[in-house]
């Protein structure tokens, strides 16, 4: 009836309950009626058997039946019709059946024909029972199927969303990277060799994770440091930078390439808004459950900010969302000559692992 999985057991369960039917039909026909044993032991096979062969089909007919569509009138009469049609041929079938296992035994006969309003009721509310219980299990199992679905849908959703923010993450990089080594080809092409040989072991870093597994601080701070390296070639002693580092925090488990785009974003505002040298600081603690990182970088208040997109940052805040479901896990703060951007980090993941490649 339900998912091929539960068959068995469902109709186990069908089984067992019209076999404690039968057993309180023959205690009520064989105690209260004083009905001979064997004429009760065929009346409670014949009757509750026809009646559990006509659940099945009422089953497939509430299964089938869009009760929700129809009018209140509608859905009484087409009840009133079929318990009507379903306690006539469980009745008269067990009548003919039962009179004919019996030899029509006169006393039986009679006692069948007294009883015979008794059973159009217990008959009656049987079909309002199952019905009813069918009616229940159906929908049960269409919110289930229907939550199932959504649930698919959510995690179809939240691949496709982070697949497009990282989409828009890696060309961002990539073409600023490019722009670097275009400059130094002619001026200094030994320095654009070493900047081509890093943006190559960035990018294989970046593209070896899978769309949903999890890198680390470690592996992350290492992938910073080529990007840095990257952009020190071009900005020397320009660009400097500051670690703080929590040595027990190097194995806590971050969403692949979610630093990166701060730091950009830190050497965008920072070196190249800042006519000096510019320090880029990267801290990392363990604060209780979580794992604190900032991304600091100086500026310039008397130079003019440079106008960006603001996709970066936007990007790091979706994924943070999207990948913990938390609020509150990027906190932006300015002073008048450091910007600050800070992430919190829960130990654990749901649903989510480690790649340690």
């Amino acid at each position: 009836m339900l998912e091929r999985s539960g068959i068995s057991r469902n109709v186990l369960f069908y089984i067992s309950t019209w076999m404690v039917i039968a057993l309180i039909h023959f205690v009520i026909i064989y105690n209260q009626y004083g009905l001979e044993s064997g004429n009760a032991v065929a009346e409670v096979l014949v009757m509750n058997l026809i009646y559990a062969l006509l659940g099945v089909g009422l089953w497939h007919m509430v299964k089938i039946s869009d009760y929700e569509k129809l009018s209140r009138f509608e859905m009484i009469w087409r009840l009133a019709a079929s318990s009507s049609v379903t306690v006539i041929i469980w009745l008269g079938s067990s009548y003919l059946l039962l009179g004919y296992l019996t030899g029509y035994d006169d006393a039986y006969s009679l006692f069948l024909s007294e009883t015979l309003m008794v059973r159009i009721m217990v008959g009656l509310l049987l079909y309002i029972i199952l019905v009813s219980v069918f009616y229940l299990v159906i929908n049960y199992e269409n919110l289930r199927e229907h939550r199932t679905r959504e649930q698919l849908l959510q995690t179809m959703l939240y691949e496709t969303e982070l697949n497009a923010l990282r989409s828009q993450i890696k060309p961002h990089f990539l073409f600023n990277s490019l722009n670097s080594i275009s400059s130094l080809t002619i001026t200094n092409p030994a320095k654009a060799q070493e900047m081509v040989i890093n943006l190559s072991e960035f990018m294989r870093y970046s593209l070896s994770f899978s769309d949903n597994s999890m890198s680390s601080l470690s592996k992350e701070l290492y992938h910073l440091r080529l990007y840095l390296e990257i952009e020190k070639v071009r900005f020397g002693g320009r660009l400097q930078v500051s670690e703080q580092i929590d040595e027990l925090a190097l194995g806590w488990p971050l969403p692949p390439m979610i630093l990166q785009p701060l730091v950009e974003n830190a050497v965008k505002h920072g070196v190249y808004d800042t006519p000096g040298a510019s320090v880029i600081q990267l801290n990392a603690q363990i604060t209780g459950p979580w794992l604190e990182v900032r991304v600091i970088n100086n500026h310039d208040p008397s130079v003019p900010g440079r106008k960006g997109t603001g996709t970066g940052l936007s990007n790091v805040m979706k994924r943070m969302r999207i990948v913990y479901g938390m609020p509150d896990l990027v906190n932006i703060r300015k002073t008048e000559d450091a910007f600050e951007v800070k992430l919190k980090f829960p130990e654990n993941v749901k649903d989510q692992s480690t790649d340690n490649r």
